[in-house]
């Protein structure tokens, strides 16, 4: 029988064990933000689809996956290089001189790649590809290219804020996005006539712009207005895999919404990305996560807590992970039965458990992807990415043809499989190679 006395003491344990850990400290502040500005998106969505037809959130959120995932292949990883190497130095002037560096590095990009890209309407001939839809995406083009420059200053704004230990700061970042977004867009559905897509795009990404705008005065402050060419050239060397990684993964995650669209038509792809959309809630928890995570990980030394560390993150994540699904699962059930979703998304349900597997397996695999950027061999992920890519396009070619979405559901859970494979081999590897060597 135990006794009562050795309970009390284990719980006092645990208790002062969790109280002291630096990582679930920081994790509750961030996430008990993100549980509020996160939870209210999701908990909006319905009234989006009650706001909109079903065509229309169809062709925004298609619209929405376009940018999202064009965004990090046009950061060209930055974000990575600033986690990496913003606490290798010690002094004000030098981190300053790597946020100068990296921001002007952006932006000459972004304005050299969009000059051409929109200069020679390039974007209409790989729109014109991507959709089967007729959408007038003269209309669109502007806010679209604002959606994906928001997007990706919105990552690497964030990713400082986490790397500098901001968190106050990206508690008020994200309160303030979710705020005066959702206000301003719901408004303009509610009051304006017109076009609901093109309504939607501009109250969205002006508002997250304007947002975006008044807190990156943060990073503004911290930079010294100095061009350092050789931190530079060390951070792109950790960056531009990462980009690279992002282009082929332009197929990953953007293949099974094309073939759907393509081959089941905008009806299905709309109840097959509203599914994705709720099975997103489990990448977000673990967004939250990471960005405390990341930091953390990148400065510590000792190989075997590291390693047993990640381990048992990764088990904690299986489990909590697969009890939300259910939950999740359920909530879906009762919002389509007492009619808050539409009973015209009824196949939500049908799809939820197949897109919620893939995205249990997607965060297990980026919490073993991260040890490319520990070890500074982040080219490893362009060889994955490409690898399980083209096959992953091969296969969903052939499975939508033959089981609908169904089948690109079942590729998509068999892509996120074997990329878990290969980056948990890749940490293994790695970590038991550098163990060796310290010997």
């Amino acid at each position: 029988m135990i006794q009562p006395l050795k309970v009390k003491e284990k719980i006092r344990h645990y208790l002062a064990y969790f109280k002291g850990n630096i990582l679930i400290e920081r994790f509750s502040k961030v996430f008990s933000v993100d549980v509020i500005v996160r939870g209210t998106n999701f908990l909006l969505i319905p009234l989006f689809l009650h706001l909109m037809t079903k065509e229309e959130v169809g062709i925004y959120d298609y619209l929405y996956s376009f940018a999202f995932t064009l965004a990090p292949t046009f950061s060209l990883g930055l974000y990575v290089g600033l986690v990496k190497m913003y606490n290798l130095y010690d002094n004000k002037n030098e981190r300053g001189q790597l946020l100068f560096s990296i921001n002007v590095t952006l932006i000459s990009f972004l304005f050299i790649v969009f000059g051409v890209i929109y200069g020679f309407g390039i974007d209409y001939r790989i729109f014109d590809f991507l959709i089967e839809q007729p959408i007038d995406y003269q209309s669109y083009r502007f806010f679209i290219l604002l959606a994906i420059i928001v997007l990706i200053y919105n990552v690497l704004l964030t990713m400082f804020f986490v790397t500098s230990e901001k968190i106050s700061k990206i508690q008020r970042y994200n309160i303030g996005r979710c705020l005066l977004v959702n206000i301003i867009v719901f408004s303009a559905l509610i009051f304006m006539k017109g076009d609901k897509i093109k309504i939607r795009l501009i109250a969205t990404y002006v508002s997250e712009f304007v947002v975006l705008v008044y807190f990156f005065r943060y990073y503004w402050r911290e930079m010294t207005f100095v061009f350092n060419k050789s931190m530079m050239k060390r951070c792109l060397k950790i960056s531009l895999p990462i980009m690279m990684t992002s282009i082929s993964y332009v197929f990953i995650n953007f293949a099974d919404k094309y073939f759907v669209q393509k081959f089941c038509g905008i009806e299905y792809f709309t109840d097959y990305n509203k599914a994705i959309q709720f099975a997103l809630i489990l990448p977000v928890i673990f967004n939250s996560f990471q960005n405390i995570w990341m930091p953390i990980m990148m400065k510590e030394t000792d190989l075997h807590v590291l390693k047993r560390r990640t381990n048992r993150v990764a088990k904690i994540i299986l489990l909590v992970f697969c009890a939300i699904s259910v939950l999740i699962f359920l909530a879906i059930f009762v919002a389509l039965l007492i009619g808050i979703i539409p009973k015209n998304y009824y196949n939500i349900l049908k799809f939820f458990p197949l897109v919620a597997s893939a995205q249990i397996l997607s965060v297990l695999g980026l919490l073993y992807q991260y040890y490319t950027a520990y070890f500074e061999k982040t080219y490893f992920n362009f060889i994955i990415s490409i690898l399980v890519g083209m096959i992953g396009l091969g296969l969903n070619y052939f499975a939508v043809q033959y089981f609908g979405v169904y089948g690109v559901a079942v590729v998509m859970i068999m892509i996120n499989l074997a990329m878990l494979c290969l980056y948990y081999w890749f940490s293994v590897y790695n970590i038991n190679k550098q163990l060796r060597m310290n010997k």
